[in-house]
Parts: C-alpha cells; structure tokens; sequence
C-alpha cells in the first residue's frame, strides 16, 4: 500500500513539475513574440524615418539611395496594376451588360448535379470510404 502511495505521488510531483515547465516555456515563448513585435515595429518606424528624409531630398548614403529608387520604382508599378485593375473592372462590366440574358440560358441549360455522395460505410468504426475501396481508409477492415 505504502509503495502505491509512494508511486502516486511521484507522478503527482512530476506532472506538477511538468506543468509548471509548459507554463514557464509558454510565458517565455508570449514575451518572445511581444519583443520580436517590438523589434518588427522599431524596424518599420526606421523604415518610415528613412523614406521621409527621402522624400524631402535628404540622402544618407549609397546603399539607402537605391533602396529609395527601388521604392519609387515598386510604387509606380503598384500604381501601374492598380490602373489596369480599375480598367478591366470597367471592361468587364460594359461587356457584361449585352449578355446577361445570354449567361442566364447557359447557366439553366447545365445539367443537375446531385448531390447525394455515394460512398460505403465501414461496419467496423463506421468511417465513409469510396464506392471502389476495398479496405477502410481508417481502421483498414475490409469493407
């Protein structure tokens, strides 16, 4: 009897001591993220700084110039996109207008789906496997 009592709380203390290590690793691993937040933050305000002084005409060095041109650069292509976007949206919708009764008839005309799934049932764990399986994806009967 002394030797359950023992042997349960030796368990006792290592699932307390367990528990605590998974709390300990969780709380480092929540003050891990927030200062990585922190750091990501510090990274985009300098980012920001960066490309003002830019922006104004000021210059700190080589290697921030052409990262200011690339900028520039990626801005009028993202520009450039989002004009051709606004322009196919209008396109589509000035072609779409003619044949909307036309898309209507195609739409009715496609044939009916059903949708009952066909499938066998396994009378061991009861999973759904396809009509052709032989075995039970899950328990690996014979269906």
């Amino acid at each position: 009897m002394e030797e359950i009592k023992s042997m349960i709380n030796k368990i006792g203390r290592n699932i307390t001591k367990t528990s605590k290590d998974i709390i300990k690793n969780t709380k480092l691993s929540i003050q891990l993220s927030s200062q990585e937040e922190k750091l990501k933050n510090v990274y985009i305000e300098i980012g920001k700084k960066v490309y003002e002084i830019y922006s104004y005409g000021g210059n700190i060095g080589e290697f921030f110039d052409e990262k200011y041109k690339e900028m520039l650069a990626i801005e009028k292509e993202i520009d450039s996109i989002k004009q051709k976007i606004a322009e196919n949206k209008e396109a589509k919708q000035e072609e779409a207008k003619p044949t909307q009764n036309i898309d209507k008839d195609i739409i009715d005309m496609r044939p009916q789906v059903s949708s009952v799934e066909e499938c066998r049932i396994c009378n061991a764990c009861g999973q759904k496997n396809g009509v052709n399986d032989r075995f039970c994806v899950k328990c690996g009967r014979s269906l």
